[in-house]
Parts: C-alpha cells; structure tokens; sequence
C-alpha cells in the first residue's frame, strides 16, 4: 500500500502549461507518483495522496493526444488511458496551471 507522498526531488520549473501537463501525465505514466503529487496532483485529485494512488492501480500508461494552449495558463488535453486488461478509455479536460503547477482540472471520461 502506498504511503504519504514523500517530498519530490527538486526538477526544473516548467513554465509553459502544455509542458506541466505533459510531465505530470509522464509521471503517471512512470508510476513517479509523488512526482506528479508535488506537480499539482494534491491540487486535482479531489481525494487524499494515497486514494489517488489507488486510483491508478489499473492504468498501465498514459499517452495524451491533442492538447490546445489557450494562452500561457490553460490548455484543453485529450488523454488515452491504457488500462492493465488491454481497454482503452479517453478523457478530456481542461487544465490551469500557475507557477510551474497544476492548480486546478476538469476533467471527464469521454469512452
């Protein structure tokens, strides 16, 4: 069972919103969830570190396919979650983010 999110190493600050959306999606994809927390997840998750984990137990990896920048701090990403049984669901949302994080989603599975 997961633990506490431990502190993330330091990484270098992302400044652009599509390129904080990119890793934080990376991160999830590496299974560096303690990464992707520190990026903003403790921001989105709407529930504790260790039930968004959880969260994820099934996901083998993540890809995203459009993502369109409306100005510096929000983008609208399509996402494709590959689950570990081979099933494929697609999300969409939009993202804002501030000073190098996530601070805010909305986000739904569309498939």
């Amino acid at each position: 069972m997961p633990k506490s999110a431990p502190p993330a190493a330091p990484r270098p600050h992302l400044s652009n919103a599509s390129a904080v959306v990119s890793q934080y999606y990376q991160d999830i994809t590496d299974h560096d969830y303690s990464a992707a927390w520190a990026l903003g997840g403790s921001n989105i998750a709407g529930t504790t570190y260790n039930r968004w984990v959880a969260g994820f137990a099934t996901t083998q990896s993540i890809t995203l396919g459009t993502i369109s920048d409306f100005g510096a701090l929000r983008v609208h990403a399509v996402l494709y979650a590959t689950q570990t049984d081979g099933a494929l669901k697609t999300y969409a949302g939009d993202y804002t983010v501030a000073d190098g994080i996530l601070v805010g989603a909305s986000i739904r599975q569309t498939s």
